[in-house]
């Protein structure tokens, strides 16, 4: 049982990462840490479950607050990656984040789920700005924010930590009016 299910179409679904998710997505983040490592600051080859599980703990007390959506990408029933939300209430502003393991990419998942999840946040949640940061040598993620209509607003340089050194974040928004992409 899980505290939010968000089906995207008939074979993805975002599902809240709950503990007995942890496992698994724990298990495919250090299966596929070449495909990762050089965005994501978690695939490390010495990241332990537990300390998985203590991020994800602190991520879960977030959500209580909302203040975050930390979901599980599954497809066909099968855990594929993660897509979540940064919520800030206040300022009325999400900023989404993803990954995705390589067996699944260029599939389009992370693309319907991101627009998907985009849209729960602006019509359920009443967000007014949702924002996608990724490394700029990322093609992969860039071209997910490119599908969904998110304007490239500026770059960050050596923002973001990972395998081989630091990456210049590109800053991509989105708001409500922006129409013409789904």
């Amino acid at each position: 049982m899980t505290g939010f299910v968000l089906a995207v179409d008939e074979d993805v679904e975002l599902v809240l990462t709950e503990p007995w998710l942890v496992p698994s997505v724990h298990a495919l983040l250090l299966a596929d840490l070449e495909h990762l490592q050089p965005w994501e600051e978690l695939a490390r080859p010495d990241l332990t479950l537990e300390e998985f599980a203590a991020r994800l703990r602190t991520t879960r007390l977030a959500w209580v607050d909302g203040k975050a959506l930390p979901c599980t990408l599954r497809w066909r029933g099968e855990v594929v990656g993660a897509l979540g939300a940064s919520l800030d209430p206040e300022l009325s502003r999400a900023g989404l984040g993803y990954w995705i393991d390589a067996g699944h990419q260029g599939r389009g998942i992370v693309t319907r789920a991101a627009a998907t999840l985009r849209e729960h946040l602006v019509r359920d949640r009443g967000v007014q700005r949702v924002e996608i940061r990724c490394a700029a040598q990322n093609r992969p993620s860039r071209a997910v924010a490119e599908r969904l209509g998110f304007t490239l607003e500026g770059t960050l340089r050596s923002v973001l930590p990972a395998a081989g050194g630091r990456h210049d974040v590109c800053v991509c928004g989105r708001l409500p009016g922006d129409d013409a992409h789904p």
